[in-house]
């Protein structure tokens, strides 16, 4: 009886001996698969990072690294030539203040136009409407500005 619980003993430590080390393995082959499995999405997530920030420079201006939201004076001064973009900027600092939600009457946002279209527009739309009106009625933001000295409106 004693050597059959020596053997038993025996036989019952070398099992569990073996248990542990093949959990113990496995654990070590989970470990390493969580590991690989974390280092692909890290490196997944960085590409679709960079494909986004990539996206996103393609449209929007950058500063210091930080992609930026044009404003309607950035969308002004890049459509316009320097002496133009002078004049649009007087012209609509007294019209407006730049202020894309300006009413006076019936006149309507940055350019202060008659067009019910300006109420809802954005601001650059807001620009690019008056752009074309001044171009259109006067030949020039310089001119628009001109008569709008003289007359008080244009």
């Amino acid at each position: 009886m004693k050597r059959e619980n020596r053997l038993y003993g025996l036989t019952r430590a070398f099992r569990n001996g073996l248990d542990k080390g093949a959990t113990l393995n496995l654990l070590k082959r989970f470990r390493r698969l969580a590991q690989a499995a974390a280092r692909i999405a890290c490196a997944v997530v960085s590409v679709l990072g960079i494909l986004f920030i990539s996206a996103a420079n393609a449209v929007a201006p950058i500063h210091n690294g930080i992609p930026i939201q044009q404003t309607p004076k950035m969308y002004a001064k890049a459509n316009l030539s320097l002496e133009e973009y002078r004049c649009a900027l007087t012209l609509y600092t007294k019209e407006s203040n730049w202020r894309v939600e300006a009413k006076n009457g019936p006149h309507y946002g940055i350019p202060q136009g008659r067009s019910i279209y300006l109420k809802t527009a954005t601001g650059i739309e807001q620009v690019k409407w008056g752009i074309s009106y001044n171009l259109n009625r006067y030949g020039s933001m310089c001119a628009a500005l001109a008569f709008f000295k003289e007359n008080n409106y244009h």
